[in-house]
Formats: C-alpha cells, sequence, structure tokens
C-alpha cells in the first residue's frame, strides 16, 4: 500500500509540476508578428505614401457662376530601395482625379468638376550609386520648379501657374556628380519635356542639365534647363502637332531666413523657337513663396504670382494663321495649415486669379477659390 501511495504522490507531483508549467506558458506573452514595414525595413526596402483628400468652390467674375465639389485629390504610395552605393530602384503610383498635374489657369490640383479616378506611374526607376556617381534610368520627377506632385510636399493646397507650365517627369536617362557635399551637376537625355512624354513622339530627344548649390542650412540654389526638339502647341493643317525647338530655363532659391520662417522664389523662362511655317515665342513667370510656422501646431503661407505669356503662345490657342493673343496671369494664395499629429495636415486655403483682358475683352475670366483640404501620409 505503502508503495502505491508513493507511486500516486510521485504522479500528483509530476501532474502538477506539469499544469503549472502550462499555466507558465499561457501567462507568457506570445511573440509578436512582424508588421509589413518590419519586413520591408529587414529587406532593405522603404514603403511611403498618403491619402489626400478635398473640398473646394470656386466663383468667377464673368459668368457669376459658382460650384463646389469634394474631390479624393491623390492617393499614392512609393516603395523604394535606395542604398548609397550599388543597384537601387524606385517605383511610385499615384490615384486620383488627376493624378499627376493641374490644370488650367486656376491651376487646381484635379481641376474643380473633375470627376473620374485615374492610376498613373509617376516613377519608376533603377538607378546605380559608386563615390560620388548616380546613374538613374526610367522615369523620374523633373527638375523644374519649386512645386511637386505631392501635396504633403508643397505648402499651398493649389499648384502655382508656372506649375502648370512646368514639365512633370521624364523618361531617360539622367546622371549626377556630386562634387562636393555643396554642390552637384546633373546632365540627363529624356524623350521631351513640353508633354512629359511616357514615350517618345519621334526621333528627336531632349537634354537636361542643372546645378545644385547648398553653401550653408539656410540656403539653397537650384538652376536647371531643357532643350530640344519637341511637339509645340502649334497644329497643321491636319491638326497635327509641328515639332520645334523649345528650350526651358528654371531657378528655384530657398532661404531658411529663421526656424520659422521659409522664403522661396522660383523663376522660369521658355521660349519655342521658329520653324519654317512657325513664329517664335517666349514667356516667363516669378512666384514667391512664404511659409511661417507659427507654432508646433499652426503655420501659414503666402504665394504670389506673375506669369507673362507675351506671344500668346501657352494661354491661348491659336488659330490657322498661328496668332495668339498675349496674356498677364497674376494670382494671390493664402493657406493655413494645422498639424493635429505629425501625420496629419489639415489646410484652408483661399486663392484669387487675375488673368488680364485681351483687346478690352476678358477671355479668361477673374476666379475666386476656397479649398479644404486634409491629408494623412504615412
Amino acid at each position: 500500500m505503502r508503495l502505491n501511495r508513493s507511486h500516486a504522490g510521485i504522479a500528483l507531483a509530476v501532474l502538477t509540476a506539469l499544469a503549472g508549467v502550462a499555466r507558465a506558458e499561457d501567462a507568457a506573452p506570445k511573440p509578436a508578428l512582424p508588421s509589413i514595414s518590419d519586413l520591408l525595413t529587414a529587406s532593405g526596402l522603404t514603403l511611403t505614401g498618403y491619402v489626400d483628400g478635398t473640398f473646394a468652390a470656386q466663383k468667377d467674375d464673368t459668368t457669376k457662376q459658382s460650384y463646389d465639389t469634394f474631390a479624393l485629390q491623390q492617393a499614392a504610395f512609393t516603395l523604394s530601395m535606395l542604398p548609397k552605393s550599388g543597384f537601387g530602384a524606385l517605383v511610385n503610383v499615384v490615384a486620383g482625379q488627376n493624378p499627376y498635374s493641374a490644370t488650367g489657369f486656376a491651376s487646381t490640383p484635379a481641376g474643380i468638376g473633375a470627376t473620374s479616378t485615374n492610376f498613373y506611374l509617376l516613377q519608376g526607376f533603377v538607378q546605380y550609386a559608386t563615390g560620388n556617381w548616380l546613374i538613374q534610368g526610367g522615369k523620374f520627377a523633373t527638375l523644374a520648379g519649386a512645386e511637386v506632385v505631392a501635396p504633403p510636399l508643397n505648402t499651398n493646397t493649389t499648384r502655382s501657374i508656372l506649375f502648370a507650365f512646368e514639365p512633370v517627369t521624364h523618361t531617360g536617362v539622367r546622371v549626377t556628380y556630386a562634387a562636393s557635399d555643396q554642390l552637384s551637376f546633373i546632365f540627363g537625355v529624356n524623350n521631351g519635356w513640353t508633354n512629359s512624354q511616357d514615350t517618345s513622339t519621334g526621333s528627336d530627344k531632349t537634354v537636361e542639365a542643372g546645378l545644385a548649390y547648398t553653401p550653408s542650412k539656410a540656403l539653397t540654389w537650384t538652376l536647371q534647363g531643357y532643350y530640344g526638339r519637341d511637339a509645340s502647341n502649334y497644329a497643321d493643317a491636319a491638326g497635327n502637332p509641328i515639332r520645334a525647338k523649345s528650350a526651358l530655363l528654371d531657378s528655384v532659391l530657398t532661404w531658411n531666413a529663421t526656424s520659422a520662417l521659409t522664403l522661396v522664389g522660383s523663376l522660369d523662362y521658355g521660349n519655342v523657337q521658329s520653324t519654317s511655317v512657325t513664329p517664335s515665342k517666349s514667356w516667363y513667370g516669378l512666384a514667391l513663396y512664404e511659409n511661417y510656422a507659427i507654432n508646433d501646431l499652426w503655420r501659414v503661407s503666402l504665394r504670389e504670382e506673375y506669369f507673362d505669356d507675351q506671344d500668346g503662345y501657352l494661354t491661348k490657342n491659336f488659330d490657322t494663321a498661328f496668332v495668339g493673343s498675349a496674356q498677364k496671369l497674376k494670382e494671390f494664395t493664402a493657406t493655413l495649415g494645422f498639424d493635429p499629429i505629425k501625420s496629419v495636415e489639415v489646410r484652408l486655403e483661399g486663392r484669387y486669379d487675375d488673368p488680364s483682358k485681351v483687346g478690352g475683352v476678358q477671355l479668361v475670366p477673374k476666379t475666386y477659390q476656397g479649398w479644404l483640404e486634409a491629408y494623412y501620409k504615412f
């Protein structure tokens, strides 16, 4: 009996110990599964993106008509692996009612009244970095301008007039040489800048050249130019675009005057040369930006702009005699930004566009716009 009791006691002790182990295992936290961002980081990939929506209202001085609309401006993601040395790649996909450009002189991000949603491969390129050299091939953002496609990287909701007439992307090859920490040179060959072609419309190519100079943390200056034969705004009797040599010179100066105040100036000059059947035309424009951080939550941004299409090349269609009407465009924009958290911003914006009259006639109406924008970025 004692032997049986002894065996029973041993069995009971073993079961008790096993139960204790089981309870300990239940109490211990299970290892967390890695998140998508953790997996991407471990593989050397980076994923970023944003979702941007607006409510806009507009009224013009000519027809006195007004309308308003909600819009999904953009939803985008960028997947990249861009090491400092060796091969890398980037893919940037954007969706929205006008996912990559501004439209018209009002230069609204989606164009008020737009209804359809489009998907667009904004950028997609491979690169190779070695020493001070960086070589990229594929489709990439333009060097020109102070503003970009992604709303979180701009200080205003609407785009500038200059943005509407600058290239957006280029498809080709770009080489960057960093001469020092302060100075870089860029050179490239692509399919053209007038319409930012994904594919070339002919055998002609456009060259790009630029420099970026940062003498201090407070000051940055960039100068870039594009030149080549491309499809122009002129058309022949059959409606086909006439190819002409076109040039664009662009410069952007950024000054961080204080920790709260940033000033930016952007200047463009463009020209399309004459052909056997078309005259030469040129244009220029200037945009000034002031961005002031009131505190960690609030900021205010102003933009003043003047655009002179002195030969009527960009702002009005041509008749059969290739005659356009000169336009002088002015706009003023004020934006109030509120950042409740790091990944979210809400913007309230007012804008006034004041095109000049042509022959005493207001061909393009003066417009008043109001915008409420909110975006989330990750």
